[in-house]
């Protein structure tokens, strides 16, 4: 063979290994982190129900003919750290009781969780070509259902046994704003469609979804990967990280090609700030430079999540408390007065608003759950900036005044505010003393002001 004959072939097997590497840089070699989740439920099935079938209500159950336990698969999750984080969507893990009516045999099927807990199904011998196994039961940590956001943690495995391993194999974090357009995604998780084993697809990143109309869709990364019901909660990678959550898929009756929508994974800061402060968890990092990229449409981009515990001095209980964090420069009597000017406007103003960015009366029916009756009247009302605060329409313009909470039955709270910000948080509880505590917001993603302890009269 001459020099040149195999220069030639040297240069092919090259191009050749190249575009194989091209093809498979995605899939990472350990698929074990890509997990199936589902809820043991109980199916009740009734005889003879009144339905309101208009309004999908259920007005009587009817005659129980039979119960069983059964399981069901719910969507797909992701491993996100050693010690066996679980990042999904807040509708996978959130399934509500289900029914279904055959009008023709007038038979009810009802569908309900028997416990918050999900079943956790993975690759035992990481062989994506097998079915997986049920091996573990997660339960909630955090649930964010404005960011369709929902972080479990794995506790035991299937027959109970409390898990005490710390070595998960897990997917790193990716920055989702770095991509360039055209770059590959590809989505892994157990779609549907398919079966029961894992399903990997691949397609390309077509850019951000923007309309301002649609809220909780803003921001979604567009891709043509193909995509189904199942997929949500699972992986969208790309150069072997987690770059965001497949979430939703256009409408069936929309016409043009299928498109696939994706959270991206610094939609889980909350979730996983809520998992670091209020329970003490390891988590993956996402640096504040993602953060604050001009593709991030999410409150993170230029705020910041404070986190606290509300303690009883006395007891060392836990309060579920009011908290306040406003702006340093306004009186706490201030923004008790922006805050009831606002309870009269603000819906007013929103409605307003969507209705010029080209919602329907319909739409946004559905959206403040309200009739459409209601909102003909809203749009009716004439709102003029005269009589109004000057802050009530410089904080609906945008600007920050402040933000408020219920801490929980453990006394936590999360609450957002801007970076670098000078801020004041008031702890309100009947019969305790007000407390007032003084801060300036850091730079980071999120930052916790300890326990906080109030004390009574």
């Amino acid at each position: 063979m001459t020099r040149k004959k195999i220069e030639i072939v040297f240069i092919c097997f090259i191009l050749v290994s190249i575009c194989s590497y091209i093809q498979a840089e995605d899939i990472p070699s350990d698929v074990t982190p890509f997990v199936r989740l589902g809820h043991l439920v109980k199916v009740s099935i009734y005889k003879n129900p009144i339905i309101d079938q208009k309004n999908k209500k259920i007005i009587h159950y009817g005659q129980l003919i039979r119960e069983e336990i059964v399981k069901m698969p719910a969507g797909s999750g992701t491993i996100i750290s050693t010690n066996g984080l679980i990042l999904t969507n807040y509708h996978v893990y959130q399934m509500k009781n289900n029914f279904r009516y055959d009008s023709g045999k007038r038979i009810l099927y009802t569908a309900k969780p028997t416990s918050r807990a999900m079943l956790v199904y993975g690759l035992k011998d990481n062989d994506p070509l097998k079915v997986p196994a049920w091996q573990y039961i997660a339960v909630p940590v955090s649930l964010d259902a404005d960011h369709d956001t929902a972080l479990l943690k794995i506790v035991t495995d299937k027959d109970g046994n409390k898990i005490t391993k710390d070595n998960f194999s897990f997917l790193v974090m990716g920055n989702p704003y770095a991509m360039k357009l055209n770059e590959n995604i590809t989505i892994i998780g157990y779609p549907t469609k398919g079966g029961d084993t894992i399903t990997i697809t691949g397609g390309k990143f077509l850019g951000y979804y923007r309309d301002e109309r649609y809220y909780g869709l803003d921001g979604f990364i567009k891709t043509n990967a193909a995509m189904a019901p199942g997929n949500s909660g699972g992986a969208a990678i790309n150069k072997r990280a987690l770059i965001g959550v497949p979430t939703a898929v256009t409408l069936p009756t929309m016409a043009g090609s299928d498109m696939g929508y994706i959270h991206p994974v610094t939609w889980a800061v909350k979730v996983l700030s809520i998992a670091k402060h209020k329970f003490g968890f390891a988590i993956p990092e996402i640096p504040a430079q993602w953060l604050k990229s001009d593709y991030n449409t999410d409150e993170t981009v230029d705020s910041i999540y404070v986190t606290g515990k509300i303690l009883s001095a006395h007891s060392s209980n836990p309060l579920s408390a009011r908290v306040i964090i406003a702006r340093h420069d306004r009186t706490f009597e201030q923004i008790k007065n922006l805050h009831q000017e606002l309870q009269a406007v603000m819906i007013v103003y929103l409605v307003k608003k969507l209705r010029d960015a080209g919602l329907s009366v319909k739409e946004m029916a559905e959206r403040f759950k309200m009739t459409q009756e209601g909102i003909k009247k809203i749009l009716a009302l004439k709102l003029s900036k005269v009589g109004i605060l000057p802050d009530a329409i410089r904080y609906i313009e945008g600007e920050f005044f402040y933000k408020t909470t219920q801490s929980d039955s453990e006394g936590f709270f999360i609450l957002n505010v801007p970076r670098g910000r000078r801020v004041r948080v008031y702890i309100l509880k009947e019969g305790f003393r007000s407390a007032i505590k003084d801060m300036t917001a850091g730079t980071g993603r999120s930052q916790s002001l300890g326990r906080i302890k109030i004390y009574q009269y």
